[in-house]
């Protein structure tokens, strides 16, 4: 089965790649399309991860399990996202485990496949390892972020401050974001309970509006650079 090439051109990994070259370079590359059921997993903790995934439909987590059982969230990818690239780079066992939660379809690419040549000597491949590299790197500075947040002793810090990079990232102070709220809670590492109340007391404050998902943010960056908030 073809992959949504359109899809694919909007990624990082493929970032600048004609759609009749990349054609040509999934050939090369010989990835292959899986598809996952609801709660489904990709690979557990510990397992070596030799290709790296792009989500073609649904969503994937990349979680860890706390000693006492509880399920934290590390990461969520939607369609379009990458994910496992590091880890595959890295060549070592995995520290998270990554399941569909409900339901995915992934497009899978061997590492040895993408760091070597082809016989046609295309451009496209060329590119790919360049944005393999790229991606890498911003994956590397959004761990950095998160560190950031779990360094906060402050809830609002740390809630303001994750608000403040999603609108980043959308390029718009309106913004949907894609976790529910006991998934934020979990990538932030607080109660759920208290997440809830933290956002109803920013949004009082004019801080904030949100509705489910949707937000969209009152403070400018100067503000939360500066002050307490």
């Amino acid at each position: 089965m073809q992959p949504d090439i359109p899809l694919l051109q909007q990624t990082i990994l493929f970032s600048g790649i004609e759609a009749e070259e990349l054609r040509h370079l999934l050939t090369c590359l010989g990835g292959s399309v899986r598809r996952y059921g609801r709660g489904e997993f990709l690979w557990h903790a510990g397992d070596t991860v030799l290709q790296a995934g792009i989500v073609l439909q649904g969503a994937v987590d990349a979680v860890q399990y706390r000693e006492d059982g509880a399920m934290q969230l590390v990461a969520r990818h939607t369609a379009g996202g990458v994910f496992g690239e590091m880890l595959m780079a890295a060549g070592e066992a995995s520290p998270v485990s990554v399941l569909s939660p409900e339901g995915a379809e992934v497009l899978f690419l061997p590492l040895e496949r993408i760091m070597e040549g082809c016989e046609r000597h295309c451009e496209g491949h060329a590119r790919l390892r360049m944005n393999l590299l790229r991606e890498s790197a911003q994956k590397f500075w959004q761990m950095r972020h998160r560190v950031t947040y779990l360094s906060e002793p402050s809830l609002r810090r740390r809630v303001l401050l994750y608000l403040q990079d999603c609108r980043s990232r959308q390029g718009s102070d309106c913004f949907r974001l894609s976790l529910s709220r006991e998934e934020m809670a979990a990538y932030l590492a607080v109660n759920r309970s208290a997440l809830s109340r933290e956002l109803s007391r920013l949004q009082q404050e004019g801080l904030i509006e949100f509705y489910r998902n949707s937000f969209r943010l009152h403070f400018s960056p100067e503000q939360l650079s500066v002050t307490e908030m």
